[in-house]
């Protein structure tokens, strides 16, 4: 009888234990991890759609401001600083790329020479984690009924297609470059918040060089605008210009953050052809066809 007792006793011990366990899985603190998608899995760069090797965030939350992580075979890890669960309380993070040193608010510009991956800003919060979940998701949730705290994209984006119309043969004689004019290219970016605003006073050219490519894009700031934009595309050592027709959606005479705007661009010596638009990367905006005729 005793041999028994002294069993369950050491069985009821063993059991509260492990209750214990469950409830304060650590008596230290806990080093958050971080995983994250893009949504839609879209980016600018030229080596793929998600993230590369190198990318790095900055993620506040836990008491913890603007922390580096970088992205290493395929997922994030602290490049410095290591964010730590303290506490058993749930914390709620917020992460952006690129990773700005002095975080805040940072200026933008997109001008040409600043056009690439350094400007395509992303954005994601909501996401959470404690001492039980260290986990920090930066993912769509949706699907299972839950929120998305992805990274989307903060800034627009217009790109354009050349195409060769009735008498114009691209063979070794593409567009040289074009210049599209009726655009403000300075302003903010917002790394506690996700949000861009326009500073520059005035509008200006951005003119672009195609290196014998025939389709091309430009980063630039979400904003209204009041005029058409001007076209000029370098062809066969001539000028021409036409007029881009402003975008109608999602929202009329306004280019949206998060959203890609294609304009198809036929050169013609002959006539005006209207091809079907054709709408890629990024969460989809207007889509136009232009005609020029030469």
């Amino acid at each position: 009888m005793k041999t028994r007792f002294f069993a369950f006793a050491a069985l009821a011990l063993t059991l509260a234990a492990c209750n214990n366990d469950n409830e304060n899985l650590n008596d230290g603190p806990v080093a958050a991890q971080f995983i994250a998608d893009i949504t839609p899995a879209t980016r600018v760069n030229s080596e793929g759609t998600d993230w590369t090797d190198g990318d790095r965030i900055g993620v506040t939350g836990a008491g913890f401001t603007n922390v580096p992580y970088k992205r290493e075979n395929g997922k994030f890890v602290t490049d410095g600083t290591t964010i730590y669960f303290n506490d058993t309380e749930t914390h709620t993070f917020h992460a952006y790329y690129p990773y700005q040193s002095d975080g805040g608010t940072v200026t933008v510009s997109t001008a040409a020479d600043k056009q690439g991956a350094d400007i395509d800003f992303l954005f994601a919060s909501g996401a959470t984690g404690d001492t039980h979940n260290p986990t920090v998701s930066f993912t769509d949730k949706t699907d299972k009924g839950g929120p998305d705290n992805s990274f989307h994209h903060c800034m627009s984006l217009i790109k354009f297609t050349f195409k060769a119309g009735d008498g114009i043969i691209f063979n070794e004689t593409e567009p040289s470059g074009y210049t599209v004019d009726g655009l403000k290219l300075e302003g903010t970016f917002d790394t506690a918040t996700g949000t861009t605003a326009v500073t520059a006073a005035s509008e200006s050219p951005i003119t672009m060089q195609l290196g014998g490519a025939t389709t091309s894009q430009v980063i630039i700031l979400p904003q209204g605008v009041t005029t058409s934009l001007d076209l000029t595309v370098s062809f066969n050592g001539l000028d021409y210009t036409a007029t881009l027709p402003n975008p109608s959606k999602p929202d009329a005479n306004q280019f949206s953050a998060g959203y890609a705007y294609t304009y198809n661009i036929t050169l013609s010596n002959n006539g005006i052809t209207v091809e079907e638009p054709e709408i890629k990367p990024w969460e989809p905006g207007d889509s136009n066809d232009v005609s020029i005729t030469l």
